[in-house]
């Protein structure tokens, strides 16, 4: 593996002529977003990030591979008490898509919005990525519900992930990063290096 600290030295310019780590390129991609959320769950007595869950508190699982997700928030009283809301990022930020090696994957970005990450993965099979991804988005999901709130009053937790598809030679598939770290974005980029993808597009 690539050392951590090789791609969090990665140095980009973007539109505002100012040099940014990977790192705080994505924690300003996530910042836009954030502030939506945590503003949206400031509201007294919600459910803040939930996962859906069955009557007898199990996960519920969906899709294929079968994962849990979750919602933003959900009133506990009133007229929507039950129902599950989302928020959506209402800017994006602008910067030049750009592309760099590690280890022998090569890795573009370009602009996305934090709570929708279309991506894009070439040179897996189909089960190595489902296998891949899959421990990833669980690593990242915290389905027992045990990290603390943090200082933006929300869990770090992922939300949601679609299906893999296949489109030519390559594998897509989106995500919704709810409110991880930016640490969970390189998390992802590492493993599907350490799993040997020839490619990953972010954006």
């Amino acid at each position: 593996m690539v050392a951590m600290s090789a791609i969090i030295a990665l140095t980009l310019a973007y539109q505002y002529n100012r040099a940014m780590t990977l790192i705080q390129l994505l924690a300003a991609i996530r910042a836009s977003y954030i502030t939506v959320l945590s503003a949206a769950v400031t509201h007294n007595n919600v459910h803040i990030e939930p996962a859906y869950r069955n009557a007898d508190g199990t996960l519920r699982l969906d899709g294929k591979p079968a994962l849990p997700c979750r919602a933003d928030w959900i009133p506990k009283e009133g007229e929507f008490a039950g129902q599950s809301h989302t928020v959506d990022a209402k800017t994006q930020l602008d910067f030049e898509p750009f592309a760099f090696q590690l280890s022998a994957t090569e890795v573009s970005i370009t602009p996305f919005t934090w709570d929708w990450l279309p991506l894009q993965i070439t040179g897996l099979s189909l089960d190595v990525a489902e296998a891949t991804m899959t421990s990833w988005f669980l690593a990242w999901f915290d389905g027992e519900d045990n990290n603390p709130k943090n200082t933006d009053g929300v869990y770090g937790v992922v939300h949601f992930m679609s299906a893999i598809t296949q489109e030519g030679d390559a594998l897509q598939l989106s995500i919704d990063l709810g409110s991880v770290s930016e640490a969970a974005v390189e998390d992802l980029l590492f493993k599907l290096s350490d799993a040997n993808a020839a490619r990953i597009q972010l954006g």
